[in-house]
């Protein structure tokens, strides 16, 4: 394996932008890991955009951030990612703070919520995000619609905290936070939209997953029993005490779960009906439920 040259050799050299990113590159390619990452760390690091950074490519890098660009490096390097490296990533345009108590917030999860944005009513509502983790679908919610009433729960403590330090860092005052099982806090009432990311993953299918997945991002969000689907089994025996009449929900699923989520919906809500929706790169990743007319 390429090591990356000590950060007192870097110090010596007053590399320029350019130099900094084609030797790290470089490296970064050496050991099968991604450059995009390395260019995005720099990015962050430095304040500057993607047109600004070649704009200033022979520049010189500042010693501070050239001393933080060489410790992310390193943990690039181990298969960290980038987000958790900089501790915040993005969503809808909002600037999150995440850790490995909570997922990386991920395109097809923006795309459910801007199908969530595009089906609300013009009246205000009130939403329940289940198993909210850092807070991304609740949060853009209540940003979107402040008048709406927001709920957001979780099984684990840890992923509430950084949801309530978004929630703070967002300034979003009509998101509040439950510890709950699914629907165990007894807290809870009847809700217009409930939305899930659920952990949908089995674990059989972690010889086809990023290392960096399977590393650092939390199990508990991942990974699913019954090949990724109980959650399923069990939300949707529960659920539909906590829609209002008219209440609709929507889920984000795995690629390849299409067909046996549709069955458990089936089965377990029959006077519901589903329809699925693909993201942008064509595979069905998301659903919406409601109640059947007449």
């Amino acid at each position: 394996m390429i090591k990356l040259r000590s950060w007192s050799r870097f110090k010596v050299e007053k590399l320029s932008y350019s130099k900094a990113l084609d030797r790290v590159f470089l490296v970064l390619k050496n050991n099968d890991k991604f450059p995009e990452d390395a260019q995005y760390l720099l990015e962050e690091l430095s304040g500057l955009n993607y047109t600004q950074l070649q704009l200033r490519r022979n520049d010189l890098v500042s010693e501070e951030i050239l001393t933080k660009f060489n410790q992310g490096i390193q943990l690039l390097l181990k298969d960290e990612p980038v987000q958790y490296i900089l501790g915040e990533a993005y969503f809808l345009g909002e600037k999150f703070s995440v850790d490995d108590n909570v997922l990386i917030p991920r395109q097809e999860t923006e795309e459910m919520v801007e199908k969530i944005i595009q089906d609300h009513s013009e009246s205000s509502m009130s939403i329940l995000d289940v198993g909210t983790g850092s807070g991304v679908i609740a949060i853009s919610l209540a940003l979107k619609f402040p008048d709406d009433e927001v709920v957001a729960s979780d099984i684990s403590s840890d992923a509430l905290k950084v949801a309530a330090k978004n929630a703070q860092r967002l300034q979003t005052d009509n998101v509040h936070f439950f510890q709950s099982n699914l629907f165990s806090n007894d807290k809870l009432g009847k809700f217009d939209v409930i939305v899930s990311n659920p952990p949908y993953i089995a674990e059989s299918e972690q010889n086809v997953m990023d290392q960096s997945v399977i590393k650092y991002e939390p199990d508990l969000a991942l990974y699913g029993k019954n090949d990724g689907l109980d959650f399923y089994e069990r939300f949707s025996k529960q659920v539909i005490e906590y829609l209002n009449p008219g209440g609709k929900l929507y889920m984000e699923f795995g690629y390849n779960q299409k067909n046996k989520i549709k069955q458990i919906f089936s089965n377990n809500m029959p006077d519901y009906a589903v329809e699925f929706y693909k993201d942008i790169s064509g595979n069905y990743r998301y659903l919406k439920l409601f109640r059947k007319k007449g």
